[in-house]
């Protein structure tokens, strides 16, 4: 390394500060250039040190080190912080995040931890440059060197139903593996989990995340690779995965963005607008409800996925939900209708009387409650054992379905259809 890392520390604590000090002492590429024991001290000495990054412990006399995070970002917007702190509540955890902190950790941290956060911290800080950038040149320097060369963007696909319990997650989760298996290794998919107070994602894929979306949010506006490998999480087959806040709380980061555009969350379609660049597909689980993290993934999705099982109050809210489509100008032709729980032997609604009555669907998943509560239960997805299973099949047939479309999208469905679909629900419902 060229140029050394250089550190400053912030700790009231006289000896830990030495601690820390002579433990980074044993790394060559990394000088202590400045110490400080109050917040207050730090935001002056930032000034004339400049460091590349900051340890700042959390509970400072006077000013605490979450406000002290803020100022001295504010001060040299590229200086990195990572908050050390005995606390690893994770309120603690999204406050220091939402006032610019890079990294934390929990005290004392181990010595390759603490290396390791802050060589990964001073990357961050060379993507920034070395100026005094603003918060937006900074993120247009990020945005700008996140698409990677020769890949295309990524298709966006969002699975909703208006009501609970019709299967998205699962639909969400085996579809994301088997665009993985039909792309192959090399294929980068990503899967956000936009259930944002009640998401399962983690819990159909048997994943402990160790951050979250809720991690990501205050950093909308300044978001880089580095971030988002930082909060990503990597499950066995390849898929990456964002996860929902692990408590409903903690969802609330995404109501503290300035204002909403069009009704949709600035910071959820600020996330969704940085992974597009990285990816070949993205998928989005979401919420029942129509709410504004909803309206910021049909923004720019290429693909809806319109989930509905054989049943009336779940066909009459599918009906409802693509009226609302209508109202909202939205164009039907990205719209794709998955009737699941389809069993041709029970008396019920036929997948056909569905489609004459809203549109063709893209795709019927054959009920096999067995297959569908084994997975939920063990958190083993479907197509990790169950691939040859009708269920699996289906989901296989259902990405290979999707691939063909987003590539080749349909025309926008005719009036005649239209008029037909209208007449066959006031006869279904």
């Amino acid at each position: 390394m060229a140029d050394r890392i250089r550190v400053m520390i912030v700790d009231d604590v006289m000896e830990t500060r030495e601690q820390l000090r002579k433990l980074l002492s044993f790394d060559p590429d990394v000088e202590v250039v400045a110490m400080a024991a109050t917040g207050e001290e730090a935001i002056e000495i930032v000034k004339r040190a400049y460091p590349d990054v900051i340890l700042m412990d959390i509970n400072l006399p006077g000013i605490d080190g979450i406000a002290a995070t803020a100022k001295v970002i504010e001060a040299v917007p590229t200086v990195q912080v990572i908050m050390l702190s005995v606390q690893g509540e994770s309120d603690y955890l999204r406050r220091a995040m939402m006032a610019g902190a890079r990294d934390y950790l929990t005290k004392p941290p181990g010595a390759d931890e603490l290396m390791d956060a802050i060589h990964r911290a001073y990357v961050l800080k060379q993507k920034m440059g070395t100026g005094s950038l603003g918060v937006s040149a900074v993120a247009t320097t990020a945005g700008a060197s996140a698409k990677p060369t020769g890949r295309a963007e990524a298709k966006i696909v969002t699975v909703y139903s208006p009501k609970g319990g019709t299967g998205c997650t699962t639909v969400a989760v085996n579809l994301s593996m088997a665009l993985q298996n039909l792309l192959g290794p090399e294929a980068r998919i990503c899967l956000i989990d936009g259930n944002l107070q009640f998401g399962d994602v983690s819990i159909f894929m048997k994943l402990q995340p160790a951050r979250t979306l809720a991690d990501l949010a205050p950093h909308a506006s300044d978001l880089d690779p580095e971030l988002l490998n930082t909060i990503v999480v990597t499950y066995a087959s390849g898929v990456k995965v964002l996860c929902a806040p692990a408590s409903p709380e903690e969802a609330e980061v995404f109501d503290e963005a300035d204002g909403e555009e069009h009704g949709s969350n600035n910071r959820f379609r600020a996330i969704l607008e940085f992974v597009r660049p990285q990816f070949d597909y993205v998928l989005v689980d979401t919420a029942h409800q129509v709410d504004d993290i909803l309206l910021a993934a049909l923004d720019m999705s290429d693909l809806l996925l319109l989930i509905t099982r054989p049943v009336i109050p779940e066909i009459r809210g599918a009906r409802m939900f693509l009226d609302l489509c209508g109202k909202l100008h939205y164009d039907l032709s990205r719209v794709g209708l998955v009737v699941n729980g389809v069993d041709n032997k029970r008396m019920g609604i036929q997948p056909e009387a569905i489609e004459r009555a809203m549109m063709p669907a893209i795709a019927h998943l054959p009920m096999d409650e067995r297959t569908a509560l084994r997975s939920a239960n063990l958190g083993e997805p479907i197509m990790v054992k169950g691939a040859r299973t009708p269920l699996g099949q289906a989901l296989t047939g259902l990405a290979e379905k999707i691939h063909e479309r987003v590539h080749a999208p349909v025309a926008e469905e005719p009036a005649a259809h239209e008029s037909q679909r209208r007449a066959g629900l006031g006869r279904l419902l």
